[in-house]
């Protein structure tokens, strides 16, 4: 059965439809937010149960978004009037104010909040006791089921002063939050001071599986929150939960706080991906994922009678399935068994077509489609640069809706080049699926993002793929004794019973430990992905639920796979685990992933096996040459026990 997908019930982002007027500070607009038949159903009646959560870049730059008239809703727009107003004057984004709010500027959603889904304090305690959610430190629950965030003693503040293009930018362009995050950085202080008119970024730890928060906007003795006060399910996850507070009184306050109510989020039965091959209808439903890739390899064999050599760069066209289920030929076909040309350099994946004409391929017949057609298009091999531009311009026209590949390479066997990984990204970007009929595998993959990253997986584990929270263990190739394997065991089943069933590992996809800790995460009902990698001295495991695969020449490019990790895990390793150290503790440096609790796990004679690296970590804090949470946010043990307390510790959770 296909786990449910948790999201909180919302809108659409609504934009700014009209500026009314404009001061110095302050900006008056009318708002206008799309509403889908299925929300506008649910809220009939209930209107005063929406709240409007604005974007959190908004706030995060000092901006506060006020409605200033009821919510009307009227054939499937929401709208009403709002002030933007600078909330946090030291960020000096006043001065870009007009600039920034103009007609179709994104502001925000309204969020559904029904009563009958709050919860009381005893289901709070319940749901933090089954590992549903985990809240920050010293909080505490009133008698009407609102809980305290009490802040990290940390501020957020800028690298340098931002321009009027840098404030364009985090506002309006899709990149702009990874900007905001590369320029937004945490100072920790002794105390989260706020002078009168004055505001702050601050943060929280917060970990939403299943459930979503809404913090409370009128101002209190201890700061008023802007209007950023929706934390989704799944998104919320870690210990960079942003707080945005202004202090709107005459007297100065210290270490801000705000309450919050938790609803139960929408469990929404995910739709899983078909395939359009035909089956019988009689396919019982725990064999269609395999019958269905028997019967798409079964397709590729029919079709590819010339065989499967490196000449043949085998292209079909399907858009009548029925037909095919029939034993009927595809709409069109090609097979090139010459080879473009006497020598296989000249099809060489990565060959510089600049000098030479250009060759042709099989996907030259999808210009022959009508616009709007939606085929299917199989092909013998992942697509090279020729084959991807083409089949690019098909996209843009909708001639295709979906790609199907039997092979990844003939080279480099399943393993994907960079370049392959970023033709994967535009095909996202185009609306074509991709699925891969993975032989060595078994199955028939589809591609699918989290994030940044694309993974290969079953079309029923996608649902769960997404809301999974991600630990990346590393470990060598050499197996682990039975003693650590056993206490491996014990750290995995300790981190379930912390954040709850919907946990996943992710490893190098390796032997050794990559595969005890694959088999371990399995028998306990884990997800497992992999980030496999071509090289000689070891062979990969196919124990995977999600992967992704590649050549030899991308070894540094395979490390940003293991972006989707909240946490990191090393077990007894060699080089190459000390590699991804390095490259792990860098990333966290620059900000590229979330700075996190970080475990070396595993013991050599009576210390732990990384202790010559904790030492060589303290020489570079105390020289400087390494920032401090190096020293602190490690912890290098052998005692599974130990690990959840120490998560909870450096997590700031309660």
């Amino acid at each position: 059965m296909t786990a449910p997908v948790h999201v909180t019930p919302q809108t659409d982002d609504g934009v700014v439809a009209r500026v009314i007027c404009c001061e110095p500070d302050r900006c008056e607009v009318e708002v206008r937010i799309p509403i889908g038949r299925h929300f506008q159903r649910m809220v009939s009646g209930r209107e005063k149960e929406l709240v409007l959560a604005s974007r959190s870049r908004i706030a995060r730059v000092g901006i506060d978004v006020t409605p200033t008239s009821a919510i009307a809703i009227e054939r499937g727009t929401a709208h009403f009037a709002a002030r933007l107003e600078i909330a946090i004057p030291g960020y000096g984004v006043g001065k870009y104010l007009h600039d920034a709010v103009v007609p179709g500027l994104r502001i925000g959603r309204l969020v559904f909040c029904p009563e009958e889904r709050r919860l009381d304090s005893r289901a709070i305690l319940a749901a933090l006791g089954d590992g549903a959610l985990q809240l920050p430190t010293a909080y505490s629950i009133d008698e009407r089921g609102r809980f305290t965030i009490r802040t990290h003693r940390r501020v957020y503040e800028l690298t340098r002063p931002l321009t009027r293009d840098d404030v364009l930018t985090i506002l309006a362009s899709a990149e702009g939050r990874s900007v905001l995050n590369r320029m937004q950085v945490a100072r920790d202080v002794e105390n989260v001071v706020m002078e009168p008119g004055q505001g702050v970024i601050t943060s929280c730890s917060m970990f939403l599986h299943r459930h979503y928060v809404v913090l409370d906007r009128e101002p209190g003795q201890l700061g008023k929150h802007l209007q950023a006060i929706v934390l989704d399910p799944v998104r919320t996850r870690g210990t960079r939960v942003f707080l945005e507070f202004t202090n709107c009184s005459q007297e100065t306050i210290v270490n801000p706080s705000v309450s919050a109510r938790i609803y139960e989020a929408q469990a929404i039965e995910p739709s899983v991906r078909a395939f359009p091959i035909k089956l019988p209808p009689s396919t019982p439903a725990e064999v269609r994922p395999h019958a269905t890739f028997a019967a798409t390899l079964a397709l590729f064999d029919r079709l590819q009678t010339a065989g499967r050599g490196y000449f043949d760069r085998f292209v079909a066209v399907i858009d009548d399935w029925d037909a095919i289920a029939r034993g009927e030929g595809p709409q069109k076909i090609w097979h090139s068994p010459n080879g473009n040309g006497d020598r296989i350099e000249k099809l060489r994946a990565t060959r510089d077509y600049s000098h030479d004409p250009l060759p042709i391929f099989g996907t030259s017949v999808l210009a022959e489609l009508p616009a709007g057609a939606q085929s299917t298009v199989l092909l013998g091999f992942f697509p090279n640069l020729i084959e991807h531009v083409e089949l690019c311009k098909a996209a843009m026209d909708r001639r295709i809706a979906r790609i199907v590949f039997r092979r990844a390479s003939f080279e480099h066997g399943p393993f994907l080049s960079a370049k392959d990984q970023a033709r994967l990204a535009d095909y996202a970007a185009l609306g074509v699926e991709v699925f891969w009929c993975n032989e060595d595998w078994g199955h028939l993959a589809v591609h699918t993002f989290r994030g940044l990253r694309g993974y290969f997986l079953e079309p029923h584990v996608e649902a769960r793929f997404q809301n999974a929270l991600i630990i990346a263990i590393y470990g060598s190739a050499r197996p682990l004794t039975d003693v650590d394997d056993k206490k491996l065991r014990e750290l995995l089943t300790g981190l379930k019973g912390l954040f709850g069933d919907n946990l996943a590992i992710l490893t190098g996809g390796g032997p050794g430990a990559m595969q005890q800790a694959s088999v371990i995460a399995h028998d306990l009902d884990l997800l497992v992905g992999a980030n496999y990698i071509e090289t000689v001295d070891q062979a990969t495991n196919k124990d995977a639920d999600f992967y992704q695969c590649f050549q030899d020449s991308s070894r540094h490019n395979r490390q940003r796979w293991f972006e989707i990790a909240s946490f990191q895990i090393f077990c007894t390793g060699g080089l190459g685990t000390l590699e991804e150290v390095g490259m792990t503790m860098t990333d966290m440096k620059l900000g590229v992933i979330e700075m996190s609790p970080v475990v070396f796990f595993g013991q050599h004679g009576d210390d732990p096996y990384w202790e010559p690296l904790r030492r060589q970590f303290r020489v570079m804090v105390k020289d400087r040459r390494a920032p401090d949470w190096l020293d602190k946010h490690v912890m290098m043990t052998d005692d599974p026990h130990a690990v959840p307390p120490f998560y909870k510790r450096i997590l700031e959770l309660g």
